[in-house]
């Protein structure tokens, strides 16, 4: 028969396991004192069957208590914790007790000098007979962290608010791991939702091949690392915008050689399409600007030179006479409406908010138009009882003229030009109409657009695209509204919509 034997412990072999339980016990204070000689780190303990709370001597320090003076229970600790933070400790440690698991929680606590710092919290407990006995734990000054964390924070928001106003974002290639951020500023310029690589970006197809060759030449070892290139990108809404993209290449060595290699791509993106519209805008300007002016001064000139000889035909005189009024009047009209566009461009003030009397405006107005084109009809139409509107002489004036010109040009100067003047509800309409070929339906709306105009008006009479322009920008500037439209019998009417004035003054007294 097989006899089992069951080995015994003697009390040397309890002494030896003693001995390496001490052992590993100074093990651990050791590295554990090792770990607190900076400073930063202490222990403690709290028996919860007695509810004493024990501090090592660092953690002391940490609060700025006298070494060896401060032993207490969970209230006395708890009383130097942040009021907002003492709930987040103890159901951290009550779950931590319940689940038997570790625990970790941060929270800010008073030094001596009654300055707050920032701690992490580790702990867990140890059981006997199921029963939760000695709660052990680490204190971690995190006050330098958290420090650090606010500062980057606060570098992150004033970059944030710097992108939002200076409209621009920020790419970031880590080209040794492959991973790419776009900010929300970036993602927002081009109406996408996630980062894509460089390779497969949102670049105009025609911008594609020099915006690549540029931006992977960046990263050649031999290259001085900068990209600034300006290009068109397809936003997500398939609309095309403009940027401007300043990068840089980070490498593993300063100089360039063959064993450099580039490490990440940073830069920022601008929305400059606004810009580059007014560049297009700027250039179209200039070059109307310069035909504009150029048109009439050479017609004035050379019509007065022809004058001062003797003898010249009555006839011809007349002519050259009613050609240099009609350039006079043309380039009056463009310095006028220049004035109001560069008024735009400031933002200033347009119009006005006087009341102003339709009825003997217009006969002034009428009474030059005459005199300068005296072989075209005027027929005036005006309600008896018309109202002044809201606006000032000099805008309403400029209004007007503005129409009555456009309708000589593209209809006929021997023809009839219609002006009338109601009133609708709280709004007076005049209306201007010709005997023109009226406007096309297509690109109707755009006639009241800077330097726009229609093919059929390039072929029919000189313009600069700004009178209409104008009219718009007064009107609109003194609370009304302009539109045109083509009349059943041929022609356009166009029809600027006033705000009938009202006395501020009057209302107040009615109240």
């Amino acid at each position: 028969m097989k006899v089992l034997e069951r080995k015994i412990a003697t009390p040397v072999d309890a002494i030896d396991s003693r001995r390496q339980a001490e052992a590993a016990l100074v093990q651990t204070q050791s590295a554990l004192a090792l770990a607190m000689r900076g400073g930063r780190m202490g222990w403690w303990q709290r028996d919860l069957r007695t509810e004493v709370v024990t501090w090592s001597p660092e953690l002391e320090e940490l609060f700025g208590l006298p070494a060896g003076t401060f032993a207490g229970d969970e209230g006395a600790f708890l009383s130097l914790v942040h009021p907002d933070d003492r709930h987040r400790i103890t159901d951290a440690v009550s779950t931590a007790i319940a689940t038997g698991g570790d625990y970790v929680v941060e929270f800010r606590f008073r030094r001596a000098d009654h300055s707050w710092g920032w701690m992490e919290g580790r702990g867990r407990a140890t059981y006997e007979d199921g029963r939760a006995t000695i709660l052990y734990g680490l204190g971690i000054d995190i006050t330098g962290r958290k420090e650090d964390e606010a500062s980057i924070r606060a570098r992150e928001e004033r970059l944030r608010l710097a992108a939002e106003a200076g409209n621009f974002g920020v790419y970031d290639y880590d080209l040794v791991t492959g991973g790419s951020y776009w900010s929300p500023e970036l993602l927002r310029i081009l109406a996408l939702d996630d980062a894509l690589p460089i390779e497969v970006a949102p670049v105009h197809p025609d911008d594609r091949d020099e915006v690549l060759r540029r931006f992977l030449g960046a990263r050649e070892p031999d290259s001085e690392g900068t990209f600034d290139h300006e290009y068109r990108v397809v936003r997500g809404d398939g609309s095309v915008r403009w940027v401007s993209t300043h990068g840089q290449t980070f490498f593993s060595a300063p100089e360039p050689g063959p064993d450099r290699q580039a490490l990440r791509q940073i830069g920022v993106v601008f929305d400059v399409t606004e810009r580059r519209h007014a560049e297009e805008l700027r250039d179209v300007f200039v070059g109307m600007l310069s035909h504009e002016l150029r048109t009439p001064v050479t017609a004035i000139y050379g019509g007065s030179q022809v004058l001062r000889r003797e003898n010249v035909d009555p006839k011809v005189r007349d002519e050259i006479i009613l050609d240099i009024v009609g350039e006079s009047e043309r380039l009056e009209r463009l310095v006028e409406n220049l004035l109001v566009l560069a008024r735009a461009e400031r933002h200033a003030t347009l119009a006005g908010g006087d009341p102003v009397v339709i009825r003997p405006l217009l006969a002034r107005i009428l009474e030059d138009k005459r005199r300068r084109w005296p072989g075209a009809t005027f027929e005036v139409e005006i309600e008896g009882d018309i109202p002044p509107v809201r606006s000032d002489e000099a805008s309403l004036d400029l209004i007007i003229r503005n129409l009555i010109s456009n309708a000589l040009k593209y209809g006929s100067p021997t023809g009839t030009v219609t002006i009338t003047a109601a009133r609708h509800g709280d709004m007076v309409e005049i209306g201007v109409e010709d005997e023109g070929p009226g406007v096309p339906a297509e690109g109707a709306d755009r006639l009241f657009d800077l330097f726009y105009r229609a093919e059929d008006a390039q072929l029919r009479a000189q313009g600069a695209g700004i009178g209409l322009f104008v009219v718009r920008a007064l009107t609109e500037a003194a609370g009304g509204h302009v539109q045109v439209t083509n009349r059943s019998a041929g022609g356009a009417r166009f029809t600027v919509s006033l705000p009938v004035f009202a006395d501020p003054d009057l209302d107040d007294s009615d109240d």
